[in-house]
């Protein structure tokens, strides 16, 4: 056994310097530097994948909301030379129902001239629940000769259809489950049957148990073009999702809008919750806000990308430098003509 023993390491002895050699052959042609990880993290410096015209999927461009109040109607036109100059495309301004004919055409006419379109606000629940909406729009009222919600609802879609600078109209924000029914048959349907060449847009909130990124929303037939607002910058997440799950719900809107043969929309967020209750609550950074964006652009292709929101945004502390920051991620994220 001895012999055998010695013969056996005889044999080995120079295997092992030949196997040495080789290795310190393998290990010179070895980078010595560490990958950078891939792992998902919240503020990373990372390169989107720009929506292009040439996708199966048209991008229709980013949009803003706005709250613009039609009696400052010189302030809103100035708003949307802003918003123009950034590099958006639509604008969905919550006010501009509330204004009269005349306030319906400027507003138009000036977005047309820049270039931008306007998304309608019809999601008040008003135009669903019974509501008398000459009462709660008096201004367009005034010149509506009608006599009862039907006829409004007419009135208000006829005033714009036409108009070139008009997407379309957003019918539902954030609708309890509950009121599908009454959505559905007293204003989505309607809308459509009035106008079925713009597209209907319905958003729904994140951190809901029923939503379009969960796949479990009952509003697909109420809509053209369909998604979810995603907020995730806040203090207390525990019951929403987070910033690293931005791709997640941008996927889950994507199989949603496929499912149902619509197109897909997402909301994200340009504000702080310090404006809403929550004190202390941060806007989000240029990272965030990038973080968000590309995440949505390489696990969806929506149609249209809004932000929430232009007045929280120029309204809140360090305006410049967050609206500066915004603009950026849009000029670095935007279709080259």
């Amino acid at each position: 056994m001895k012999l055998q023993y010695r013969f056996v390491l005889g044999l080995l002895f120079p295997l092992a310097i030949l196997l040495g050699s080789l290795l310190s052959a393998c290990a010179a042609q070895t980078p010595t530097s560490k990958p950078q990880s891939t792992v998902s993290s919240p503020t990373p410096v990372v390169s989107s994948p720009v929506p292009t015209a040439t996708s199966t999927a048209a991008f229709d461009g980013y949009a803003l909301y706005e709250s613009c109040s039609p009696n400052e109607e010189a302030i809103c036109l100035s708003h949307l030379n802003t918003m123009a100059e950034a590099g958006f495309k639509l604008v969905l301004n919550y006010d501009e129902i509330y204004g009269d004919a005349s306030f319906q055409k400027a507003y138009l006419a000036h977005a047309q001239a820049l270039g931008m379109k306007v998304i309608m606000p019809l999601k008040e629940p008003a135009f669903y629940n019974g509501a008398n909406l000459r009462s709660e729009f008096p201004a367009l009222a005034a010149t509506c000769d009608c006599t009862d919600n039907t006829g409004f609802l007419h009135y208000v879609v006829d005033l714009v259809k036409n108009n070139p600078a008009l997407w379309g109209y957003y019918i539902g924000d954030e609708v309890d489950p509950d009121h599908h029914d009454a959505m559905k048959s007293s204003l989505a349907d309607v809308v459509h049957q009035l106008d079925p060449k713009h597209p209907r847009l319905f958003i729904d909130n994140a951190g809901e148990s029923t939503s379009v990124w969960h796949g479990n929303s009952p509003f697909f037939d109420t809509a053209d073009v369909i998604g979810t607002d995603f907020y995730p910058i806040r203090i207390d997440s525990s019951d929403y999702p987070t910033i690293d799950q931005t791709g997640a719900v941008a996927s889950g809107i994507q199989a949603y809008a496929d499912a149902h043969n619509e197109g897909s929309a997402i909301v994200l967020q340009a504000f702080s919750y310090s404006e809403y209750g929550t004190p202390g609550a941060p806007y989000p950074t240029a990272e965030q806000l990038q973080w968000m964006l590309s995440q949505t652009l390489a696990h969806a292709h929506p149609r249209i990308i809004l932000w929430y929101s232009f007045y929280d945004t120029m309204s809140y502390a360090n305006a410049d430098q967050h609206w500066n920051d915004l603009k950026a991620v849009i000029a670095r994220n935007t279709p080259k003509a």
